[in-house]
């Protein structure tokens, strides 16, 4: 079967939405089905293309949940979605985040083709979807089934649009996870954060967390990059606390950064609507101390330790006793990756 996926969000930039899809895609693809992935990309960057993906336009970025999600909307880019959609001819059509003013909401308005829409997002309130309601409701109208990664989700998006939605996890592949072989981090227990450096994925909670553990008690490393990026750094640098900066790593390199990891930390103030990272760090072996968010509890509950958000002293006591007990940190690694197993693709 051929199947169109649609990526509302810049590809080329790191995101839970953009993970899923790759990750889907992929998993459909060892099914024998024919994938095309089509997404937006940051200005500038139109030019760069991979196997498997067609880049149909460039994204500004809009703030949106707490973050800047880089978009693709206009009569530009609807024109060039449906040409694209038309080239490829799919049978089924997958788009995701569908009533957001991106790549999506333009795809699904421009075909009749058979449409799956998958929400991810989970906060408070929309006022976009309050403010636009009239228009989405008739694009939601189109979408033959409608699914959500978690019940965070759901709750959000069926406020404004009742109706029956799937619950379908994000998936992962656990056997890529597990078998990676650990990279380098350098010497001495290990925290690893990797994720978009903005203000609700909490870096600056887990940096005022990490400088109560005391000078030279554990190495802490940065994956990724983001606003408040040079903040962190001041921040780091004026509570005393080295950190080893990575910047934003090759998808490729992702997993072996995980298995070397001692603790996964995601200290995330809100809005995560499901945690793939949590997925991704427990298929392969990393203990996990994060936020304790109903997103993340959905997934990790039971094997990460969690800790209430924007609270450096609860997560600085969690990381003290995870880091103190050899025994518990291999318990919630042999806990996390069997709980990863069951989100595993197949």
């Amino acid at each position: 079967m051929r199947i169109g996926l649609v990526c509302p969000y810049a590809w080329d930039r790191v995101g839970g939405v953009q993970s899923h899809i790759r990750s889907l895609a992929a998993a459909l693809r060892r099914r024998g089905h024919e994938v095309q992935v089509f997404a937006p990309t940051t200005l500038g960057r139109e030019g760069l293309a991979e196997p498997g993906v067609t880049i149909v336009g460039g994204a500004v970025g809009i703030p949106i949940n707490g973050s800047v999600a880089s978009l693709s909307f206009g009569p530009t880019a609807a024109a060039r979605v449906h040409r694209a959609l038309e080239d490829f001819g799919p049978q089924v059509l997958h788009v995701h985040e569908p009533l957001i003013p991106s790549l999506s909401f333009l795809a699904l308005m421009s075909t009749d083709i058979p449409a799956v829409g998958t929400f991810h997002a989970s906060a408070e309130g929309s006022v976009g979807y309050l403010a636009f309601k009239p228009v989405l409701e008739l694009a939601a109208k189109r979408l033959a089934v409608r699914t959500t990664v978690s019940e965070a989700a759901r709750e959000l998006v069926a406020r404004y649009f009742p109706g029956d939605y799937v619950l379908t996890p994000n998936g992962v592949d656990h056997a890529r996870y597990a078998s990676a072989a650990p990279a380098d981090l350098g010497p001495g227990p290990t925290i690893l954060f990797l994720s978009r450096i903005e203000r609700r994925k909490g870096l600056e909670v887990l940096i005022r967390a990490v400088a109560q553990l005391g000078a030279g008690r554990v190495s802490l490393v940065v994956a990724g990059s983001g606003p408040e990026e040079s903040y962190c750094r001041r921040l780091a640098r004026r509570v005393g606390v080295p950190v080893r900066w990575l910047g934003r790593i090759p998808d490729a390199d992702v997993p072996g950064v995980y298995r070397a990891a001692d603790i996964y930390c995601a200290p995330a103030l809100g809005g995560e609507s499901f945690g793939i990272v949590l997925l991704e760090a427990m298929a392969a072996g990393a203990p996990v101390v994060c936020s304790d968010l109903p997103g993340f509890r959905s997934v990790a509950g039971g094997a990460a330790c969690m800790v209430p958000p924007g609270d450096p002293a609860a997560l600085a006591g969690a990381l003290r006793a995870a880091l103190a007990d050899d025994e518990r940190r291999k318990e919630m690694s042999r806990m996390g990756s069997r709980l990863a197993e069951i989100f595993d693709w197949r």
